[in-house]
């Protein structure tokens, strides 16, 4: 094996300052953590771990969590040289290659001692060959391993080609509205007012019968008049710009947030991104049909009718193409798509799907602006606060639907009935939620929603609404307004 030289040598020592007695990780990141970074620790305890990627769209503070791992493991006792980064994005090391690498910090560094270390392997996607030295690495050396890529895209194609069976998908989206207001506090008041809150939960949770899910909400929305206010400002910021992280922390001004995202998300993973990866044969095309869903988020989509739409639009191309350029933008995690529920047997194109963003601060970056959140019509502002709502109904062992069936299921003489959302457990129990973000609720609004928790049994309806609250425990039935319901999770 040819010795590393001397520069990657100590490139790899400048990244893993904490094999030193007495050093700290360097850059310091923040002291608040996403939840999935205690989540990973924890999992990252066992010696036979399986590999872990971050996948998430660029600048959602993956990096930043590498390295809240090792501060947190470093607390919790770890062996320091058993904590190995490597940044991919450094030429260097992308042309040493992983396994002289690992060999290298084996030998000279851990001197041979026994035990698991855990490889943090930063912008993976750069290294060629990437899924098959990880693969390798995994089966050969006993190492437990995370990774991640500015390309969310990259992770995903190598992680199904190479790692099936070894690997487990942790997304990192943009932060939620409750991150934000934890993570950088308003500088109007000395206090968030969160810690009056009962803690965030999980979307899964909603499941469980130990969560006293009305109470939980009626806390939230019970607290102080100036309190509410100030998460309200928030709020419309949140609405306004989405949730990626530097446009909260002061990193970006004001007068910049849109070109910012314009570059790092629509021009970076529309046009580097993703055809780097695919045989994007249009960039151009998919760029087009990206400013279409924006523009339709929320709604359904048949992939036919929209390969129509870009045919007039000047694009000569096909279904086929436009489905998989939709396949494209799923995997880089800028779209989410809802099939209908309950799940037909065969999936096809023909079937339409509702399709969201998953932040709305690119789309209103790409049109800079977005109608007023609490003065707009509800049938133009509608579809947004879907997208708002989209953002925390996600979790490990779900699945998120959208149901649209006739009033009375099979008579076609009847009206069609919509619910923005179903959310399913592995048991198949389900909850739906609907967006009703309106100045008042008739009785007529809650008759689909509470139809379809007849038909499957379920246990508690959620509507969304503007500003009502109300808790109709012989329906099971919670009417919350939006703040409140972001702000639970």
């Amino acid at each position: 094996m040819r010795p590393l030289s001397s520069d990657v040598q100590q490139i790899l020592r400048e990244l893993n300052p904490w094999w030193t007695p007495g050093a700290r990780v360097r850059p310091a990141p923040p002291p608040w953590r996403r939840r999935d970074v205690a989540r990973m620790v924890a999992a990252l305890d066992r010696e036979r771990a399986l590999i872990h990627v971050l996948r998430g769209p660029r600048q959602v503070g993956k990096t930043t969590a590498l390295y809240q791992i090792v501060e947190e493991l470093l607390r919790d006792g770890a062996e320091r040289t058993d904590l190995f980064l490597i940044r991919f994005d450094l030429q260097p090391l992308r042309e040493a290659g992983l396994l002289p690498l690992l060999r290298w910090h084996r030998e000279s560094v851990r001197k041979g001692r026994g035990g698991a270390p855990l490889l943090l392997l930063d912008e993976v996607h750069k290294l060629p060959r990437w899924a098959d030295e990880v693969k390798h690495a995994h089966e050969t050396f006993r190492v437990r391993m995370v990774l991640t890529g500015s390309s969310s895209v990259l992770v995903a194609k190598g992680q199904r080609e190479s790692l099936a069976g070894r690997a487990t998908t942790i997304d990192f989206p943009p932060f939620l509205f409750r991150e934000v207001l934890e993570a950088w506090p308003s500088t109007e008041r000395a206090s968030s007012g969160l810690e009056e809150l009962p803690p965030p939960i999980a979307c899964s949770d909603l499941f469980k019968k130990d969560v006293d899910v009305p109470a939980l909400f009626e806390l939230i929305h019970r607290q102080p008049a100036q309190r509410r206010h100030s998460w309200r400002r928030r709020l419309d910021r949140y609405y306004n710009r989405g949730g990626y992280p530097r446009l909260h922390s002061g990193e970006v001004d004001d007068d910049h947030w849109a070109d910012y995202l314009v570059e790092t998300v629509f021009d970076r993973v529309l046009g580097v991104d993703i055809p780097d990866l695919f045989p994007v044969e249009q960039p151009q095309l998919l760029r087009h049909i990206y400013l279409e869903l924006a523009r339709r988020t929320g709604s359904e989509v048949v992939q036919g009718k929209l390969a129509s739409d870009c045919n007039a639009a000047g694009f000569r191309t096909a279904q086929p193409v436009v489905g998989r350029y939709i396949h494209y933008l799923a995997d880089a995690l800028l779209i989410r798509e809802f099939r209908r529920f309950p799940l037909a047997r065969s999936r096809t194109a023909r079937v339409p799907v509702k399709i969201t963003l998953t932040d709305l601060g690119v789309r209103n970056a790409i049109f800079r602006g977005a109608p007023s959140l609490m003065e707009s019509p509800p049938e133009v502002v509608g579809p947004l606060v879907e997208t708002l709502v989209q953002t925390v109904l996600r979790g490990p062992n779900l699945e998120v639907h959208f149901a649209k069936d006739y009033e009375q299921p099979g008579d076609r003489r009847s009206a069609f009935e919509e619910i923005d959302f179903v959310v399913e457990s592995l048991d198949g129990r389900v909850i739906p939620v609907e967006v009703k973000f309106r100045a008042r609720i008739d009785p007529e609004d809650r008759g689909p929603i509470l139809r379809l928790m007849r038909r499957h049994d379920a246990p508690l309806g959620i509507l969304v609404t503007r500003d009502e609250f109300a808790w109709e425990p012989d329906r099971r039935l919670l009417l919350v307004p939006v703040l409140d319901f972001l702000l639970a999770f």
